[in-house]
């Protein structure tokens, strides 16, 4: 099939929805890390959104042609059936990524109190496209990945434990923390880099919550749980 017929079967207000969400993201973390960096003139910042739209914009389609449902979902805020820690856990967390992103631009736009040699920052510029697609891929071997806890009955939600997740039991979790770290370190900021570790911790918090549900309430995860060891990183957590 042709890429403009694969086009023309895309769900246009799955579309218009999931473009509005990435578009609102993008603004409201520019708007962080330029406020924060207290000018426009901040090269470091320009290469780091120019890496980011060309990774995500192409994941973003390859998903909106081959698993709308999964973008739909994650378009949903407070679904019934979120654990109350979970819907706390949520804004928590955003307003957390918030503040990662000012402390980037205050740190690496304007103050230079960290030094990132040039070598690494490149290095891990190249990493970014990588984790997406990384990301990309686990999406498509879980089909049920959204941003909130919930067990979608609707949708057959079953248990995934093949490519990833056969290693990990929260893939997307592992790289989204590694695509944070390189994105700190693009950025230019040691400072970003150690909030990362709260990141992690906060995240690390939610899989307690989130496999307290799902061994509860979603079949077979409790045996998933037996045969996949590893939750966030394999041999040691």
């Amino acid at each position: 099939m042709s890429v403009a017929r694969l086009l023309q079967s895309v769900d246009r207000v799955v579309a218009i929805k999931i473009t509005a969400v990435l578009g609102a993201e993008l603004l409201v973390f520019a708007g962080a890390m330029f406020g924060a960096a207290g000018t426009d003139d901040w090269t470091g910042g320009w290469i780091f959104l120019t890496i980011v739209m060309a990774s995500v914009v192409p994941a973003a389609v390859g998903l909106l042609i081959h698993d709308p449902d999964l973008l739909e979902e994650r378009t949903r805020l407070a679904p019934r059936g979120q654990p109350l820690a979970d819907r706390i856990f949520v804004p928590v967390h955003s307003l957390t990524m918030l503040l990662w992103a000012a402390v980037a631009g205050y740190d690496g736009g304007r103050a230079g109190w960290s030094h990132v040699p040039m070598g690494l920052r490149v290095g891990a510029a190249l990493f970014i496209p990588w984790a997406t697609w990384i990301g990309y891929r686990i999406m498509r071997e879980n089909p049920f990945l959204t941003t909130c806890v919930i067990v979608q009955d609707g949708r057959d939600h079953h248990v995934v434990d093949s490519g990833a997740y056969a290693v990990v039991r929260h893939p997307f979790y592992s790289i989204t923390l590694l695509y944070q770290a390189c994105a700190s370190l693009v950025l230019g900021s040691w400072i970003s880099l150690a909030l990362v570790g709260v990141v992690g911790a906060m995240l690390a918090t939610r899989i307690l919550i989130e496999e307290q549900h799902l061994e509860r309430n979603l079949n077979g995860y409790a045996a998933y749980m037996g045969r996949t060891r590893w939750r966030l990183i394999p041999g040691l957590w």
